[in-house]
C-alpha cells in the first residue's frame, strides 16, 4: 500500500471519497428425486450452513432442477389462534418470549380457509415454510396454498383435532436451479425494514442500480490505477502490492460508518468485486449460491429421507414414511427445534368483559384448553421449556412404546447444535431470538422404504393418550357431520336438513347461495341457471333435499336471508338449489381444533438425555 500511495495518492483519494459519499448518500437511513447412484437414490434437499452470511441454516437442493418442478413433499401448516390475547400482551413489544414470530407465515398467504378459524391467526409452517432463508434479488422457489384434509379422521374419533388437518404446502421452482444451489424464498421487503433495528440495513431490489453504478465507478478507479502504477517506471509498483493495496481500499469502503442499502448490495471483498466487473453483482451472488455436492454429502443433513402420508396407527391421522432404506444406528432426520422458554405461552382461555375499559379479556378462570402446537412439541415434565420441530418430515413421527424403529438423540454437529445451550438455565432462552438446538431422529432397527417412522413419547404422554381415548365423547351432531372442504369439493354428500341436524349449517358452518330475488318477494321462490350470476345469500337453514337420480347430486329446499328488504332483513325459501350454487365457510372457533376436550400434550424428552441445567419446575 505504501507504494501505491506515493504514486497516485491525490487521485485515488479524490476519485474514492467522491465515491464513497455518492454511494453512502444514496439511502441514509420432485421427480428428480428419483435420480440414482448405484442403486440408491440420490438425496434432493440438504439442510446445511447458509451462504449468506450471519444467516444460520439454509435449504440446498443436492439434484438439478427445472423450472416450474415441485420440491420435497409438501408442507404442514400449524394454525395457531390469538396468541396476544391468550399470552395477555403484544409479541412485537416482546411481553412474551415468541421466537415463532420470525418464522410464522399470516394465514391468508397458506390458504383461503385457515384464515376463517379465528379472529387472528398464524401459520407455522414446517419445513420449507420455514427454513429457507430469503434473498430477494435470488429468490428461486415459491410455495402454493395448503391443502386441507383430516385422512378421515372424523368427530367420532378420539384423534379428531390433534392434528392439523392443513397439509401439502407445496414449493415448486421459479426457474431451472443448478444442483448445490441454496432455495431462497420471499419474506417481502417489509420484513427486512421492520426489523432495521436488529439487522441494520438490507439491500432491497431497488437498491441494486445504484450499487452496480458504484461498481463501476471501482472499476473506472482500479483500471486507472494499475495504469498509472505501470506506467510510473521510477515507482513501479508490484502486482502483489496493488492488489493488496486496492483490497485494503475496498474494506474502508465496505466498512464506512454512512450505511446505506447499495452499499450493503455490493460484493463483501475484493476478490468478489473483481468477478462483478466482469458478471454484474448478481451474478457473483448466483455463483456464491452454489455449495459443492461434496460439501452438501459431508456437510449437510439429507431431508428427504422421509416424507408425509398416511399412518397405520389408528386415530393418528398422517405419519411419517421411509423413502429408501435406512439401516440400523444411521442417521433418519434432523430436527433443528424453535425454543419457547414459557409453556404458559401456549395455553388459551374463555373471554370476559373488562370492567374498567369494557374491552375483551382473557378469564384465567375459565382454561379451555392449549394451541394445537403444543402436540408438535417436547418438553419435560420438569422444565417449562418447549422445543418445536421445523423440519419437513420429523413433525409427522407417531408414537410407538412397543416397537418404535427410531428414537433421538442431541446433533453432535456444531453446525446444527449448540451443545453449551444444554448448560444454560431456561431464563437464558428469554434472550434468545435465534434457533440453535437439534435432534437428529436415529433409526434403532432396519426401516425398509415404506415404512411408517416411529419414536416412543414417553410412559407420560402414553398415559394421557389412554386415558383420552377412554372418556373420549364425540360432540353433538359428529355423525352427520362434514368440514366445508368436504362440502365445497363434493356434490354427492347429502347435507343435512335442519330437522337431520341442526348444528351444522348456522352453528358451526355458515352455507352460503347465489339467487335474485327480482323485484318481487314471494313467500317461495324457484332458483333458475341464471341466478348463478347473483350476489349470494346467507343460508338460514335446509328445509329439504331431493337426489337427482342421473348423476347422484342433489338439489335443495332452502330459507335464504334476503339483507336488500329494505331496512330489516327478510326470510325467503328457496327450491330446487343446485351444490353448485352453494358455498360453506367454517365459522369461527367451531372446527375440529377447538371441540371441547381435543387432545393435547407434548412429546416427552427422555430423562437419560434432559440437562439438569433446565429443570425449573419442583414437582
Amino acid at each position: 500500500m505504501y507504494y501505491c500511495a506515493r504514486s497516485v495518492s491525490r487521485e485515488m483519494k479524490a476519485i474514492l471519497f467522491a465515491s464513497v459519499a455518492f454511494l453512502c448518500g444514496v439511502e441514509g437511513t420432485s421427480s428428480a428425486a428419483d435420480d440414482e447412484v448405484g442403486g440408491a437414490k440420490k438425496c434432493s434437499l440438504y439442510l446445511a450452513k447458509s451462504t449468506i452470511e450471519n444467516s444460520g441454516l439454509g435449504i440446498f437442493t443436492g439434484i438439478p432442477l427445472d423450472g416450474e418442478e415441485y420440491i420435497g413433499f409438501g408442507d404442514l401448516s400449524i394454525p395457531i389462534f390469538d396468541i396476544d390475547f391468550h399470552a395477555n400482551g403484544s409479541r412485537a413489544k416482546e411481553d412474551y418470549h415468541w421466537l415463532l414470530d420470525e418464522y410464522v407465515w399470516q394465514a391468508a398467504e397458506t390458504g383461503p380457509d385457515m384464515e376463517l378459524e379465528a379472529e387472528e391467526i398464524s401459520a407455522f409452517v414446517t419445513g420449507m415454510g420455514s427454513m429457507p432463508n430469503c434473498h430477494l434479488r435470488l429468490k428461486n422457489v415459491a410455495e402454493t396454498y395448503n391443502k386441507h384434509d383430516t385422512v378421515g379422521v372424523s368427530r367420532t374419533d378420539p384423534g379428531v383435532g390433534a392434528f392439523s388437518p392443513y397439509h401439502n404446502r407445496s414449493t415448486y421452482t421459479l426457474a431451472a436451479i443448478e444442483a448445490g444451489s441454496e432455495l431462497f424464498v420471499d419474506y417481502g421487503p417489509n420484513w427486512f425494514l421492520s426489523r432495521e433495528s436488529d439487522m441494520g440495513m438490507m439491500p432491497l431490489i431497488s437498491s441494486y442500480p445504484e450499487a452496480s453504478k458504484f461498481m463501476k465507478s471501482l472499476q473506472r478507479l482500479v483500471e486507472k490505477i494499475s495504469t498509472i502504477s505501470q506506467g510510473d517506471s521510477d515507482n513501479d509498483v508490484p502486482g502483489s502490492s496493488l492488489e493488496g493495496a486496492m483490497s485494503d481500499l475496498f474494506d474502508i469502503i465496505k466498512k464506512s460508518p454512512y450505511k446505506s442499502r447499495p452499499l450493503m448490495a455490493i460484493p463483501k471483498s475484493f476478490s468478489v468485486a473483481k468477478r462483478a466487473f466482469e458478471v454484474g453483482i448478481q451474478q457473483t451472488e448466483l455463483e456464491q449460491s452454489i455449495r459443492s455436492l461434496d460439501y452438501l454429502e459431508n456437510h449437510g443433513r439429507c431431508l428427504d429421507n422421509i416424507r408425509p402420508g398416511k399412518s397405520s396407527i389408528p386415530h393418528a391421522g398422517r405419519g411419517s414414511i421411509a423413502t429408501r432404506f435406512i439401516q440400523k444406528d444411521s442417521y433418519v432426520s434432523i430436527a433443528p427445534l424453535m425454543n419457547i422458554p414459557d409453556r404458559d405461552v401456549l395455553n388459551m382461555y374463555a373471554d370476559k368483559q373488562d370492567p374498567k375499559t369494557g374491552r375483551e379479556m382473557r378469564d384465567l378462570s375459565k382454561p379451555t384448553g392449549h394451541q394445537l402446537l403444543l402436540n408438535y412439541c417436547f418438553g419435560h415434565k420438569s422444565s417449562s421449556l418447549l422445543l418445536c420441530p421445523y423440519d419437513p418430515g420429523t413433525p409427522y413421527i407417531n408414537h410407538n412404546s412397543e416397537s418404535p424403529n427410531a428414537k433421538i438423540v442431541w446433533s453432535d454437529d456444531p453446525i446444527y447444535h449448540n451443545s453449551s445451550w444444554l448448560d444454560e438455565p431456561v431464563s437464558y432462552f428469554d434472550n434468545v431470538w435465534h434457533t440453535g438446538l437439534a435432534f437428529e431422529y436415529i433409526a434403532i432397527s432396519d426401516i425398509k422404504p415404506g415404512d411408517e417412522i416411529t419414536v416412543d413419547y414417553g410412559p407420560e404422554w402414553e398415559e394421557v393418550w389412554t386415558k383420552h381415548i377412554q372418556q373420549w365423547q364425540s360432540p353433538k351432531g359428529a355423525e352427520s357431520y362434514f368440514s366445508p372442504q368436504e362440502l365445497n369439493e363434493n356434490p354427492s354428500l347429502p347435507i343435512p336438513t335442519h330437522d337431520e341436524d341442526n348444528t351444522l349449517i348456522g352453528e358451526n358452518i355458515d352455507a352460503w347461495c347465489h339467487f335474485s330475488f327480482g323485484s318481487v318477494r314471494k313467500d317461495k321462490h324457484v332458483w333458475r341457471e341464471r341466478d348463478m350470476m347473483a350476489n349470494e345469500h346467507l343460508v338460514q337453514r335446509i328445509i329439504d333435499r331431493t337426489q337427482l337420480p342421473d348423476d347422484q347430486s342433489y338439489i335443495y329446499t332452502l330459507e335464504l336471508v334476503d339483507e336488500t328488504d329494505g331496512d330489516e332483513s327478510g326470510l325467503y325459501i328457496v327450491k330446487n338449489v343446485p351444490w353448485k350454487a352453494l358455498s360453506f365457510y367454517q365459522k369461527n372457533y367451531r372446527s375440529d381444533m377447538f371441540i371441547k376436550g381435543v387432545f393435547r400434550h407434548e412429546m416427552m424428552i427422555p430423562d437419560a438425555m434432559f440437562p439438569d441445567a433446565w429443570k425449573n419446575i419442583v414437582l
